[in-house]
């Protein structure tokens, strides 16, 4: 009887605890979904941002240095090579404000996105103070990011990254003369 009563309870509170774990692994409102994706951006965890942003063909993001990203797999492959560059990434969110109507959610953000990239022997720091803006939908019950844009907080940024000492090299891309530096997402 004793026996029957432990896996009775075993049972029930395998059942209780296995819905509660899933629920709360994945976020339940939009900003917690930004605070996840920029932690796994930081984290360079490629398949938790895959499973937070939406996979259609035909979104369209822009990230600084003039690059447009069209759907998941360009996406996937800039992130792919940024995550190869760069030693250490670290994202602090300074600012982080979300709306939401429905199934739909938008923000604005201010965060410093932080690299760490080996030159030589040193490990170099480069510090990127941006601005983001973006909208969400919930889908299937799980927020997922649909488009973004980012910038510069700084109009200064420009002129102190195409200095020698913080330029950061990498392969060639395609940037206008305003926004001179290489890819950073």
């Amino acid at each position: 009887m004793i026996c029957r009563r432990r896996f009775v309870c075993c049972v029930l509170t395998f059942f209780i605890g296995v819905p509660i774990v899933a629920i709360a692994s994945e976020p339940s409102d939009p900003e917690s979904a930004i605070r996840r994706m920029v932690r796994a951006n930081a984290e360079k965890d490629l398949p938790t941002l895959s499973r937070l942003m939406a996979h259609d063909a035909d979104i369209i993001s822009y990230a600084v240095a003039g690059r447009k990203y069209i759907g998941w797999t360009e996406l996937e492959k800039g992130m792919r090579e940024e995550f190869i560059n760069s030693q250490k990434l670290e994202i602090p969110i300074h600012e982080l404000k979300v709306w939401t109507k429905g199934d739909m959610a938008w923000y604005v953000m201010e965060l410093d996105y932080i690299r760490y990239v080996a030159e030589e022997s040193e490990l170099k720091r480069t510090v990127l103070p941006m601005r983001e803006t973006g909208v969400l939908e919930r889908r299937n019950g799980s927020w997922q990011l649909l488009s973004w844009h980012e910038s510069f907080r700084s109009s200064q940024l420009g002129e102190s990254l195409t200095s020698p000492s913080a330029a950061v090299t990498r392969s060639p891309v395609k940037t206008s003369p305003a926004n001179s530096i290489g890819p950073t997402r």
